[in-house]
């Protein structure tokens, strides 16, 4: 079975990890303003599960999350409705549920490309699924879930995933070659 501390992008030192948690937050800040409504939460969320602790990983989709109804009340001028107010919670609630499949497929034993992938494709089917049930108690439109909005989705979630982890992988390299300098001190 692969072990999360067996992953290669999973971070070494603690300061590292809540440096990551920062990141997340930051990179929905900056997604939330560039994508409005299509905030990446999966990739978000499974390159959380990829990357840090558990309870990390439940604190940074919590702070992606919390930012980007900041962002979209205060700076977006999302309408102060119930709806909206409820299909921002019910996107709280699908960001967690893809948290926790992706949080599932990595106790797969597989190879670790595929539990990765896993993870993500997994999550994002939770978190369609789970605004997809949403709209049986909140008004939504009638394109919403239509193949080319979902395709769009996907697209979107899996660049943004890709840049993550490829900031992740160089700030990893970078703090692998700071290591290596003679009487350099990482904390």
């Amino acid at each position: 079975m692969l072990e999360r501390n067996q992953l290669p992008l999973r971070p070494v030192a603690p300061g590292f990890a809540v440096a990551w948690v920062v990141v997340i937050s930051g990179a929905s800040v900056a997604l939330s303003l560039l994508f409005a409504c299509i905030t990446p939460f999966v990739a978000l969320a499974a390159v959380s599960a990829v990357i840090l602790p558990r309870r990390m990983a439940v604190t940074a989709v919590l702070l992606a999350w919390l930012a980007n109804q900041m962002v979209g009340y205060l700076v977006l001028g999302y309408p102060q409705t119930w709806d909206s107010y409820a299909w921002g919670l019910a996107i709280g609630i699908a960001a967690f549920a893809c948290l926790a499949t992706a949080l599932g497929v990595l106790r797969l034993s597989t190879d670790l490309t595929v539990t990765m992938a896993g993870a993500f494709l997994a999550g994002f089917v939770a978190y369609e699924g789970a605004l997809f049930a949403a709209t049986a108690v909140l008004p939504s439109g009638e394109g919403a879930f239509s193949a080319a909005v979902v395709a769009n989705v996907l697209l979107i979630n899996s660049l943004a995933a890709i840049g993550l982890i490829c900031l992740h992988a160089g700030a990893a390299a970078s703090r692998a070659l700071v290591a290596r300098q003679p009487g350099t001190v990482l904390s």
